[in-house]
């Protein structure tokens, strides 16, 4: 958001397993043109793709994931908070939980009772509410063999998130 009030997009997507900004679905390369800021919750695996991020989008945030490298691994934290005006956002892949079910309660435990938590990992596309903190998995960042790739955008505003995933086949 702007000091004149204006809506802020949020990309956020996860689990891309590319080696650059080439190989990501055309639906990705366009929620990128539209974002004003750019989270990704790990699982890059190529270096040049995060340094792509890296250098386009100066309001970058990023963690690692267990598919990342050690260089990507010295570069990004496991778990990372930041804010967007008001919205206080926390973001981790977390490799570390068990299975998918109940995930969302471990994150908010380990990220703590943020306004905003992005998560990555499981595949799967979230949005709900633990308490008064909305969580959000952007689903996997590329189409596999039979689920569809997603991101999220969100858009925040002095008072409110929406929520608008973008799915997308092959």
């Amino acid at each position: 958001m702007d000091s004149a009030g204006k809506s802020t997009k949020l990309l956020v997507f996860s689990d891309t397993h590319v080696r650059s900004a080439e190989g990501l679905h055309p639906v990705v390369k366009e929620a990128l043109r539209e974002a004003d800021r750019v989270v990704h919750c790990g699982d890059f695996t190529g270096l040049a793709f995060l340094e792509e991020l890296r250098t386009r989008y100066p309001h970058f945030v990023g963690v690692y994931g267990n598919s990342d490298p050690e260089d990507i691994r010295h570069i990004l934290p496991r778990k990372q908070l930041f804010s967007i005006g008001h919205w206080r956002i926390g973001i981790t892949h977390p490799y570390w939980g068990a299975e998918p079910d109940g995930i969302e309660e471990k994150v908010y435990l380990d990220l703590g009772p943020q306004d905003i938590i992005l998560f990555g990992h499981t595949h799967e596309r979230i949005e709900k509410h633990i308490g008064n903190t909305l969580v959000v998995n952007p689903g996997p960042g590329y189409p596999e063999f039979m689920t569809p790739g997603s991101v999220a955008m969100l858009t925040l505003t002095d008072t409110s998130v929406e929520v608008e995933f973008r799915v997308f086949e092959r």
